[in-house]
């Protein structure tokens, strides 16, 4: 399929007549965009529906449904659209860094190179990341990106690339490790299939909402939305009587999560 572009970017209000090149500060406009518009989340896998990456389905679902997606679908639609604009990109294929200090099987995150005077990540489907691009360094020639939600790098040493935040100021945490090779998509079904149906998946443990805001955060899980600004943390408990409006409110989703209403 080839997008609607029009439509696309009426949905994530893109500024097309200003940002209308194959270059920065387009692509930075585009991922904000499409960050600010597009909700991470798992609410399908949750449904126990199944997850679609064809470029009509993704549409559907994100444009005239006004849902988001995980990693596999907001990253597959993006894309799509870079492409359609005439950037040249990359898919590739990342290894998270689990909460247990430990490593996901690699293929557990889609993600997506940009090159353009340099080369960046712009991965708009991982639920922490910036609303920009993030320039790919050596560790020699650190660029550091500075967001609501804190700072950003990603360096490369021997051809891995760690994509990091910035934990306090001695520490940076690797989000993700991935590399420059190039990967097409029956390389990730297996690895989709395991996140929408594995019961060791973290998308099929938990639910999963997030997006950027001006101000900082929101997320949600099954038990609480958590609302993060530079200088505060509010929690407020989720239950079946008020999950539908608190994602209507803050995520602008409308649709029914059966693991709340059971």
């Amino acid at each position: 399929m080839t997008l609607d572009i029009q439509q696309f970017e009426s949905y994530l209000k893109i500024d097309s007549q200003t940002f209308n090149q194959v270059d920065l500060n387009s692509l930075n406009h585009y991922i904000k965009r499409f960050m600010y518009t597009v909700p991470f989340e798992n609410i399908n896998v949750q449904n126990g529906v199944p997850i679609s990456v064809d470029v009509d389905d993704l549409f559907n679902k994100i444009v005239h449904q006004h849902r988001g997606g995980f990693c596999y679908e907001m990253n597959t639609l993006f894309q799509n659209y870079l492409k359609e604009k005439g950037f040249h990109i990359d898919c590739v294929s990342g290894t998270v860094h689990t909460p247990d200090d430990n490593w996901s099987r690699d293929g557990s995150h889609m993600s997506t190179i940009v090159h353009l005077d340099k080369d960046y990540i712009a991965d708009v489907g991982f639920g922490d990341l910036p609303t920009q691009a993030i320039p790919i360094t050596s560790p020699e020639d650190v660029h550091i990106i500075h967001d609501t939600n804190g700072y950003y790098r990603a360096i490369t040493d021997d051809d891995t690339i760690h994509l990091q935040k910035q934990m306090d100021r001695e520490h940076w945490r690797t989000s993700y490790k991935t590399q420059f090779t190039p990967r097409n998509w029956p390389y990730f079904i297996e690895h989709l299939y395991y996140n929408e149906h594995d019961p060791r998946s973290i998308f099929v443990q938990n639910l999963i909402i997030t997006i950027p805001k001006h101000y900082g955060r929101v997320s949600m899980s099954n038990e609480h939305l958590t609302i993060m600004t530079k200088h505060d943390k509010q929690k407020e408990r989720v239950t079946h009587h008020n999950y539908k409006t608190l994602i209507k409110k803050h995520f602008g989703i409308d649709v029914t999560i059966k693991t709340l209403e059971s």
